[in-house]
């Protein structure tokens, strides 16, 4: 459903300028709703803060993409994410599928996580979240790309904060059938913790191997992932390389113990993790293991993941541009 203007308005050449309107995609899932209660209130403050916009409801998953993707084929190259980092992801692989040159981002956080939006300080409050839209800072900031081989053709996918194989993806898993509003990813954590088992890992980045079994293995261009997990503190959103993170398999014991270090950034002091930075890397598994990327879960390994350096722009508080 597309409505205040439709797509139609991008057919065509034209020029891109600051006054060409911004494409929003609004997530009506994301945060169990919240962006659809909201919608009103968000397209009020948009309008009073003379943000001019077109904007799209989308109405299954994976619609974001089609949606942005005709969007920057028709000339497109703002667009603004209402939702979680489902919502970045898929409106980011729309633009990029399209080819869109000097695309700009931007996130009106409505998500159960938004782990992206963490590392920026991009706050969660509408009113806030559009005045940065309107001040207008951007940044640029690397994309990963994961290529996984389905019967050997290649299938790829880009992502913008971490991609990860082991517990995360597990728990992403889990929490596809749980329908307990903000306390879902709760659940499914917990959940995970009683019953994940370690897969045979082989993470293989130039010279850093390693090849056990394994919690878990992140390609991390941002901090945050998981609901605020500070898994990569030392990330660099724009350095061309992912943070590698590995943590060996640990016992429940260990885990609860040392689980406060996914949280106060404390995660690379563990004598269990082994960390690199690569703009490339692989990840095979014995069996093969579900691969999540900025929450969304998108294939199995193997998986080659690399960095297309600077590949986006976005829009950021004025301290981070």
């Amino acid at each position: 459903m597309v409505v205040q203007g439709d797509l139609d308005a991008y057919s065509g050449a034209m020029t891109i300028s600051a006054d060409t309107p911004w494409f929003a995609v609004l997530n009506p899932a994301s945060g169990g709703g919240r962006g659809l209660r909201r919608r009103a209130r968000i397209e009020r403050l948009l309008r009073e803060r003379g943000v001019d916009y077109r904007l799209a409801v989308s109405e299954h998953a994976g619609q974001a993409i089609a949606l942005a993707r005709d969007a920057a084929r028709g000339g497109c190259r703002r667009f603004i994410c209402i939702g979680g980092d489902g919502t970045l992801n898929e409106v980011l692989n729309g633009v990029l599928e399209a080819g869109a040159g000097a695309a700009t981002l931007a996130l009106i956080p409505v998500g159960r996580g938004d782990d992206w939006a963490r590392t920026f300080g991009i706050p969660r409050d509408f009113e806030s979240a559009v005045r940065l839209i309107a001040a207008g800072h951007t940044t640029q900031q690397d994309v990963g790309v994961a290529v996984f081989d389905h019967g050997g053709t290649a299938v790829k996918r880009h992502f913008i904060n971490v991609a990860g194989v082991g517990f995360d993806a597990y728990v992403v898993q889990r929490t596809r059938a749980l329908r307990l509003g903000p306390l879902t990813y709760l659940a499914g954590l917990l959940q995970g913790f009683l019953t994940f088992r370690a897969p045979q890992l082989r993470v293989t980045a130039g010279a850093f191997v390693r090849d056990e079994k394994m919690f878990l293995a992140f390609a991390a261009v941002g901090r945050y992932c998981g609901g605020g997990m500070q898994v990569a503190p030392g990330a660099i959103v724009d350095d061309g390389e992912f943070d590698v993170v590995t943590v060996g398999e640990v016992t429940k014991g260990e885990l609860v113990v040392n689980l406060r270090r996914l949280f106060d950034g404390t995660l690379p002091e563990y004598d269990k993790v082994k960390m690199a930075r690569a703009a490339q890397l692989r990840v095979e598994a014995m069996p093969p293991a579900q691969v999540q990327a900025d929450g969304e879960l998108l294939g199995q390994t193997p998986v080659t993941f690399s960095v297309l350096p600077r590949a986006i722009r976005v829009v950021v508080p004025g301290w981070a541009a």
